[in-house]
């Protein structure tokens, strides 16, 4: 994950590192962060290593299923997405 500087990186639950899986075919990440946010408990914030295409399907999705994103930071193309989950 990246260093923070000038604000506090936000405390988080659990991280993923969804890079790996990056197809712009499927969206295979998408269901890696379902099944890591349904363990969680709601408020819980996960953070989310991602490029940046991943990043828009990532903020569609979280819009689309009532969870937040808290903040984003973008290391030279490191994404790092900080996902609040949403009530159950």
């Amino acid at each position: 994950m990246p260093t923070w500087s000038g604000s506090e990186r936000p405390r988080t639950e659990k991280e993923l590192d969804v890079r790996p899986l990056f197809n712009p075919i499927d969206c295979r990440s998408l269901g890696i962060i379902k099944e890591a946010l349904k363990e969680m408990r709601p408020g819980a914030i996960l953070a989310v290593s991602a490029n940046r295409f991943q990043q828009r399907e990532i903020q569609a999705w979280v819009r689309k299923f009532d969870h937040r994103i808290i903040s984003e930071h973008d290391d030279q193309g490191l994404v790092t997405i900080f996902i609040e989950k949403g009530a159950e």
